[in-house]
């Protein structure tokens, strides 16, 4: 049977929506309809939990609609000839009564061509605290840049002046909300950080204004993920002067990708990258027990088939893990976005072999449903969301030696029930 899930991807008004739901205290208010909504107020709830009750009574039918996240100004069929100030003018009183710490007012793309004037009604509400608009979310741009386009708003709108940059003090950029485990690679990518040497600034994910401040003060910003951080590197350099790094070989997925990061980072930066190593090492030695014992038994990994879909930055750590490392063949890699050329240029792009079913499928939560409907058994890996939605409770990463650990669980365990 012909699948049908065809992928597809958010763009840059997702993107915008949610790079700037991921901070702390802030209200993302949309200028749209419900059906430009609920599903972005579904992934946000789902990836970043901050609300202990699911109870819709807890959230008014008006704006939210039984959701608790990115209230909406439910815009009809007369609103797009008369306008909505008024259903404006409301949803901004109730945000502005909510007490949060910022409010940004983003036009959904149909309400971009309405022609309403978000700013002068942002300053005619009286007592909003810190308030900007995005009036156009971009129309179908790569969902990086819109990322971008919300977090230079919010910096813009908060008039950052340039400081001192610390010696040793880095910002991580280019975490979003449709990485998995990206708390757990945060948390993980911190401490190698720290074990190096450094001192960590801001990550743009899951913190406050009062962290944001912070961000002139980077001696380096670290571009971890090109495809979302890019830009608002740029934006950063452009504006305080602060240079920016991106790891050559990619993202610090599993062994290898860790260890090259670390070694480009030493490059340009005074780090203590023997203790990183000795951990990777012991990884690496904790890791050959279970692949030499798995492999007596089954033959496997070496050998297995594999598709992969993500950012380049991603994925070319990880075919480097799968192939080099474990000795699997990739039969598909899919790379997404507008990535980094040299992470484009160092990762072969396959086309699918037709007459082969993979037996492990890395990509969304759609790619493992997909695959779910082949004509034989496909183990799937969800490296990116929106997933399927398992609960995560422990974190977990990709990034480090306990990442590379992790990917061998799952890899081990789906090859394993496979077969």
């Amino acid at each position: 049977m012909k699948n049908s899930l065809t992928p597809i991807r958010p763009d840059s008004f997702s993107g915008l929506l949610f790079g700037l739901e991921v901070l702390r205290g802030g209200m993302v208010l949309l200028n749209g309809p419900t059906g430009c909504k609920f599903y972005h107020s579904a992934v946000v709830d789902g990836a970043l939990l901050r609300s202990t009750s699911f109870d819709p009574l807890s959230y008014p039918e008006k704006f939210y609609f039984g959701q608790g996240r990115i209230p909406c100004t439910y815009l009809d069929s007369k609103d797009y000839i008369y306008g909505v100030e008024d259903k404006l003018r409301a949803l901004l009183e109730d945000a502005r009564d909510r007490k949060p710490d910022f409010i940004a007012l983003v036009n959904s793309p149909g309400a971009a061509l309405i022609g309403d004037d978000l700013n002068d009604l942002l300053r005619s509400v009286e007592g909003l605290p810190l308030s900007f608009a995005v009036p156009t979310p971009g129309y179908s741009k790569p969902f990086g840049q819109g990322v971008a386009m919300g977090q230079i708003a919010l910096l813009e709108a908060m008039g950052l002046e340039k400081k001192v940059r610390k010696k040793g003090r880095v910002n991580l950029l280019g975490a979003d909300l449709l990485q998995n485990h990206v708390l757990g690679n945060l948390k993980e990518l911190k401490r190698l950080l720290t074990l190096a040497g450094l001192e960590v600034g801001v990550c743009f994910y899951d913190e406050t204004l009062e962290d944001l401040k912070r961000i002139p003060e980077a001696d380096y910003n670290l571009v971890f993920c090109p495809e979302t951080g890019l830009d608002l590197a740029k934006y950063l350099e452009d504006r305080f002067g602060t240079p920016y790094f991106i790891p050559s070989f990619g993202q610090p997925v599993a062994f290898q990708g860790t260890e090259e990061f670390f070694k480009d980072l030493k490059e340009i930066l005074d780090i203590k990258i023997d203790p990183v190593l000795e951990e990777i090492n012991r990884a690496r030695a904790r890791a050959y027990i279970f692949l030499a014992r798995y492999s007596s038994l089954l033959g496997l990994p070496k050998g297995g088939t594999y598709t992969l879909r993500g950012p380049a930055s991603f994925l070319r750590p990880l075919k480097y893990f799968l192939s080099d490392y474990l000795g699997m063949a990739p039969l598909k890699i899919s790379p997404e976005g507008e990535g980094y050329g040299p992470h484009l240029r160092g990762l072969d792009i396959y086309k699918e072999a037709e007459d082969l079913d993979p037996q492990l499928v890395f990509g969304d939560g759609n790619d493992v449903a997909a695959a779910s409907t082949g004509s034989s058994y496909c183990a799937g890996i969800e490296i990116q969301g929106p997933t399927l939605g398992y609960l995560d409770v422990v974190e977990k990463t990709f990034y480090g030696p306990q990442g590379g650990l992790y990917l061998l669980e799952l890899v081990l365990n789906g090859l394993k029930f496979r077969n």
